[in-house]
C-alpha cells in the first residue's frame, strides 16, 4: 500500500547493492543485564524484519517495544520501515501511523578491495597505558535456521585501571555470518558491563 502523502527529500542512505541474493528474515534482539545486587533486567524482545530482492532493493520494518513500565495499556509498539532502492537511487523513511513516506538519496558505496577485511593490529606507543588484548577464533560453520553460517568469535579483555576497573574486564562477541546472503544471521555478546544480548 502507498503512503497518501510524500514528504520533501532529507538526508541520505549509504549502502552496498547486493544483487542476485534475495531473502527474507526476521531478527531478534533479546538483552539480560545482571546488577551488581543480582538483579536481573530482561528489555523486551526487538523485532526487525528484513527483505531482499534480486536487484539489491531492501526493506527493513523495525519494530520498537515500549519498556513493561513505560507500556501503557493498548499502546501499540512503534514500527519504523526503511526503504532502500539502489536501482532507482532513492530511499523512504514510512511512518505507518501518519501514512507519510519521506525520500532520501540512496548512495550507493563501490565493493571494498580484498584488503579492506584485514584487521589492524593496535600500536602500542611508549609511556601509554596498557591496551585491551583483542583476539580472534574461527568458529567453523554451522547451520542456523536453515541457512550455513560462518562464526567467529572476538574476546577483548580490558586490563586493570582501564576503565578505573579493580580487576580485568572481559568482553566476549561471537558473529555468525552467511556467505550466501552476505550478512549476519546470528551475533551473541557477553559484557560484565551492559550483560548479555543476542
Amino acid at each position: 500500500m502507498l503512503p497518501a502523502q510524500t514528504g520533501r527529500m532529507g538526508s541520505s542512505f549509504v549502502g552496498r547493492a547486493i544483487t542476485g541474493m534475495p531473502y527474507s528474515a526476521q531478527e531478534t534482539t533479546e538483552r539480560v543485564q545482571t546488577l551488581a545486587d543480582g538483579t536481573h533486567i530482561t528489555q523486551p524482545s526487538q523485532r526487525v524484519m528484513h527483505y531482499r530482492d534480486s536487484q539489491g532493493r531492501t526493506r527493513t520494518e523495525r519494530t520498537i517495544a515500549r519498556p513493561p513500565g513505560v507500556a501503557r495499556a493498548g499502546s501499540a509498539a512503534l514500527v519504523i520501515i526503511e526503504i532502500s532502492d539502489p536501482v532507482s537511487g532513492v530511499g523512504y523513511t514510512l511512518d505507518p501511523r501518519s501514512h507519510v513516506a519521506q525520500p532520501r538519496q540512496f548512495i550507493v558505496l563501490p565493493a571494498p578491495p580484498p584488503s579492506a577485511n584485514a584487521r589492524p593490529t593496535p600500536a602500542v606507543i611508549p609511556g601509554q597505558r596498557e591496551r585491551p588484548q583483542i583476539s580472534q577464533e574461527s568458529l567453523g560453520t554451522q547451520t542456523i535456521e536453515g541457512i550455513a553460517a560462518q562464526g567467529e568469535r572476538s574476546t577483548i579483555i580490558y586490563p586493570t585501571g582501564y576503565f578505573g576497573n579493580d580487576r580485568p574486564i572481559t568482553r566476549v562477541a561471537e558473529t555468525w555470518i552467511s556467505p550466501d546472503l552476505r550478512r549476519v544471521v546470528l551475533s551473541k555478546t557477553s559484557d560484565p558491563r551492559t550483560g548479555e544480548s543476542r
